[in-house]
């Protein structure tokens, strides 16, 4: 059943964009080029992508909508998208800056450390620095970006720590900018655990219980986590979760609400209007006429 499903959307769904899709040409997991050179300045139509992107703003103006929240594009700012989220941009045509497009492997090789919060689910993907902040991080892009062009193994191992170091320098400014999403102490780790076993499970289950099972800890200490970090109910996590999963489907294939609503463990239509509803503010329908 699950792979029926499955198949069901990838018939309806537009295409899920790769770098390849994008430039025209296949890369082996890292590419970073200058926005004025290869940028669309018009990605209107929300689409996903397959790939992890780090967008440098240097200079420009617009907005951009990353998974139903609206940002206002300014000097000096980093966008996060992880794959999967849905977004669209409409940006001034001056707008210059950098794109970096990371595929899941690259991220996975830096996994034995601390995990990049701003990759994280639900979480801001804009972060603001100041010209001096900015600058230091086009350094270390012109810095990978002389390297990268080597194919030799070493190379890439030096284009991998560079790319490393990179990210862990925004990491910091981003936690100095949003200290809440700092998951690294034991209670914050159990609720980064809460949120993947969520994305794993959140189409087949919406128990509170079921997820306090997998992290070995009792229902109601979950829900006291989970008020204390994420100011709402263990249950309200989930159901947003899968509210946020419909918006995406609304908005990015041509599936009906019923389907929409079959796919995510929903047998009853009404109940999942009512359910999107209240946590969306406008029922299925009309969210997808926007």
């Amino acid at each position: 059943m699950h792979n029926q499903r499955h198949f069901l959307l990838a018939t309806h769904s537009i295409p899920i964009l790769s770098v390849g899709n994008i430039l025209g040409e296949e890369t082996l997991g890292i590419t970073l080029f200058r926005h004025s050179v290869k940028g669309r300045n018009e990605f209107e139509q929300p689409h996903k992508h397959d790939f992890y992107l780090v967008f440098f703003v240097e200079k420009g103006s617009g907005v951009h909508n990353v998974d139903f929240t609206q940002y206002t594009v300014g000097d000096y700012q980093v966008y996060f998208i992880r794959p999967g989220q849905v977004h669209n941009w409409s940006l001034n045509i001056d707008t210059s800056g950098f794109q970096l497009m990371l595929s899941p492997d690259v991220i996975t090789i830096f996994s034995n450390l601390s995990q990049f919060p701003f990759f994280e689910q639900s979480v801001p993907s804009c972060l603001s620095l100041i010209k001096e902040e900015f600058e230091e991080f086009k350094n270390h892009l012109h810095e990978i970006e002389l390297v990268l062009p080597d194919n030799d193994i070493l190379a890439k191992e030096i284009v991998l720590l560079r790319l490393h170091l990179l990210l862990k320098l925004l990491q910091k400014q981003y936690l100095i900018q949003f200290p809440e999403h700092d998951f690294s102490t034991r209670p914050e780790k159990m609720i980064k655990k809460f949120h993947v076993l969520i994305d794993e499970y959140f189409k087949e289950e919406s128990s509170v219980n079921f997820y306090a099972d997998k992290l070995n800890i009792t229902p109601n200490y979950l829900n006291i986590l989970s008020q204390k970090y994420l100011k709402m109910p263990a249950s309200d996590v989930i159901k947003q979760r899968t509210i946020l999963e419909a918006k995406r489907l609304l908005t990015s294939t041509d599936l009906s609400i019923k389907e929409i609503a079959y796919q995510l463990g929903f047998s009853d239509n009404t109940y999942f209007s009512k359910v999107f509803k209240k946590y969306a503010g406008k029922n299925p329908g009309n969210f997808k006429k926007l």
